[in-house]
């Protein structure tokens, strides 16, 4: 048995960590000051954005795949781990003297789930998104959920997504909606010229968008405003940083509408590069939308972020989203895929009140701190811990 000072949780995640799951970083990082902390993953990457010391990972062999996915035949179950790697986790889990698993993702709770009932843990599993859209067209998938909802205690990011479970089964009782937050100390209000005074001395607005370019993202819907928006105002540009599958798409698609000189793609951006965007930017753009397959998001963090440092923000009425953003007080809302309605509330934003930014900003400090939020999530394991 390891001896340690503190309670001892584990995380588990099929894969730590992709640039996306920021989030899941932020929350381990922000519950070790009570809680020491071992990570469970069947693979791991990314360790140069995102270190931690106590990461176990087991891969499965062909052999093992091979396996699991007969015994997802034969049992029925939307996701298993080998029993190598139940073994190989189960000790690690003993000898570090765990506590509980917080498991991040559906799918990710469903693999653990036999084993913290093996050994008598409490499980947490946080649902994000796609697990709580698409996923639930699946009737394996939400006959395995029903076996979880009874076990493990729920966290969702949203209340959208918490309603959205419930429905299907989930206890009230054991269901939390715990938002993610974003660290305040790096997403600092920038004071910036009101987009009306810019547009008087002939200065260039700037747009920008930061996500992944897959499809409820919504690229296709901004790039295509965009386009309509500069008709009136030319002098602009947009920024859209990040990667993805649809990226060249999203190029082809600037290029057929005649504005790849006023629209920039950044690539891959860390953390300090978002800052540095978003400092130099007047409107962040984020018109999620529900992916043909139905998939959805939770709330971005990244319009959390925007929203901080004081950026204007139009998005979406879309899955959780309007639980952050107040239309008309702390950004812009549009319905989702309505481009002429897009358009119109950008014309809208650039004469937005010079109090937006700072409502904005006091909203995220205020219900989406992520210290505030860190200090619930402890709170939520100490309630299911007993201490």
């Amino acid at each position: 048995m390891i001896h340690h000072r503190k309670p001892v949780i584990a995380i588990y995640t099929t894969h730590y960590l992709t640039v996306s799951m920021t989030f899941i970083y932020r929350q381990l990082l922000g519950v070790v000051d009570d809680f020491d902390a071992i990570v469970l993953a069947e693979g791991v990457g990314n360790l140069d954005l995102f270190p931690f010391a106590s990461i176990y990972t087991k891969k499965r062999s062909l052999l093992e795949r091979i396996y699991c996915k007969i015994a997802r035949i034969l049992t029925g179950k939307y996701a298993v781990i080998s029993p190598l790697q139940a073994k190989y986790w189960g000790k690690i889990l003993h000898d570090s003297g765990v506590k509980l698993i917080h498991a991040h993702f559906g799918p990710s709770a469903l693999e653990m789930l036999p084993l913290a009932k093996a050994l008598n843990l409490p499980l947490i599993v946080t649902f994000h998104g796609f697990d709580a859209s698409v996923l639930l067209q699946d009737t394996r998938y939400i006959s395995s959920l029903h076996e979880l909802f009874e076990y493990a205690h729920i966290i969702t990011v949203s209340k959208v997504m918490a309603d959205r479970l419930l429905e299907i089964g989930a206890k009230p009782d054991r269901t939390h909606v715990h938002y993610i937050g974003v660290p305040l100390e790096d997403f600092r209000f920038v004071p910036r010229s009101p987009i009306g005074e810019k547009i008087i001395n002939m200065e260039q607005i700037r747009f920008l968008q930061v996500s992944n370019f897959v499809e409820k993202k919504g690229h296709y819907y901004t790039v295509k405003a965009f386009r309509d928006f500069i008709a009136h105002y030319p002098n602009c540009t947009l920024t859209l940083a990040g990667e993805g599958p649809l990226q060249q798409i999203i190029r082809n698609l600037c290029d057929e509408l005649g504005i790849s000189d006023k629209v920039q793609f950044a690539g891959r951006v860390a953390k300090e590069q978002v800052i540095e965007l978003m400092e130099r930017s007047d409107i962040f753009l984020h018109h999620s939308v529900t992916a043909a397959n139905g998939d959805q998001e939770g709330i971005p963090t990244v319009l959390m972020e925007a929203m901080a440092m004081g950026l204007i923000v139009i998005s979406s009425y879309h899955s959780g989203i309007p639980e952050l953003i107040e239309d008309g007080r702390t950004g812009f809302l549009v319905v989702e895929k309505d481009i002429s309605s897009y358009v119109q509330t950008m014309l809208t934003a650039i004469n937005a009140s010079p109090n937006l930014p700072l409502l904005a900003s006091h909203s995220i400090h205020t219900s989406f701190n992520m210290e505030i939020q860190n200090n619930k999530l402890k709170q939520i394991y100490k309630s299911i811990i007993n201490i």
